[in-house]
């Protein structure tokens, strides 16, 4: 996929975003800046747009603005890479802690839900409020 126009860009942000209800004119004004500054990467668009869905605040969007910036490379794999280091790094401790439990599984292996959502369990950042075998039958439909 190459790059983006202004607008293909600006419209992909908004969906990546979950932005379907108009936004204030402040955050559409930080969101067309940081959509701008990802340079018309799609991929750069998708993670950094999936980062502020869940923040609500003018205060975290205006930081993600300027942790945008230091996000511009000619490399594609150091690209890549501060990409998804932006958006681990502006996670919560406990998401962090969950994502890295993924490191325990070897690369390109299939990953037994069962025994991620145990190693959860086991460190407190899942809470059943269900029984169990009920969740992991939704979760391993």
């Amino acid at each position: 996929m190459g790059f983006m126009d202004q607008d293909e860009s600006w419209n992909l942000f908004k969906i990546a975003a979950s932005a379907n209800e108009a936004l204030s004119y402040e955050f559409e004004t930080i969101g067309k800046q940081i959509a701008d500054e990802c340079h018309g990467l799609p991929l750069t668009i998708v993670v950094v747009a999936g980062l502020l869905k869940s923040k609500g605040a003018i205060e975290d969007w205006t930081s993600v603005a300027k942790d945008v910036k230091s996000l511009v490379t000619n490399d594609p794999d150091e690209r890549c890479s501060r990409v998804l280091g932006l958006s681990y790094n502006h996670l919560t401790s406990d998401l962090k802690t969950c994502l890295l439990r993924f490191g325990i599984f070897p690369e390109d292996s299939k990953i037994p839900v069962k025994n991620l959502m145990r190693s959860w369990m086991a460190e407190w950042f899942l809470k059943l409020e269900n029984d169990l075998e009920e969740v992991f039958a939704r979760a391993c439909p």
